[in-house]
């Protein structure tokens, strides 16, 4: 191969993978905006927003060892059974694997889930997925944090 071609082929590989790895950021960025946007839904009670970032088929596993669906989900926020005055959430790490990214970080919570204090420091691991171009929560699992 001659140098202006070895050069040019050098420059187009640096320019993909330079794409790509902001194309990732760029998703990671997102996917933690979404998260701390929906720890804002949940303490504003905002049942829209909440359904619209939630997959049908959602399953979730709550720090008390409760599994509920989205249904479930969206209905206790409605009757009031589960409120939340307080969803900080910190140390968020997310991966990207093409239409799926998981981020996992932890979150201080006020209130109540499905009737049960959910009051303290939890991990969580949160699962989405590109569906029709847009992200969207298929599950979510969270443990309450050891203490020090």
């Amino acid at each position: 191969m001659n140098r202006p071609l070895a050069v040019l082929a050098a420059l187009l590989f640096l320019a993909t993978t330079l794409s790509l790895s902001a194309s990732a950021q760029s998703v990671e960025d997102q996917i933690k905006k979404m998260e701390t946007d929906r720890a804002a839904a949940v303490v504003k009670g905002d049942i829209d927003a909440l359904a619209n970032v939630t997959a049908d088929d959602y399953t979730l596993i709550t720090a008390a060892g409760q599994m509920s669906d989205k249904a479930q989900m969206i209905s206790a926020f409605k009757s009031g059974q589960s409120k939340i005055t307080v969803d900080d959430v910190s140390d968020m790490k997310v991966r990207v694997y093409g239409d799926t990214a998981i981020v996992t970080g932890k979150v201080n919570v006020k209130g109540t889930l499905a009737g049960k204090d959910a009051t303290g420091t939890q991990l969580f691991t949160r699962v989405y997925v590109k569906k029709g171009g847009h992200w969207t929560s298929v599950a979510l699992q969270q443990t309450r944090a050891a203490t020090p």
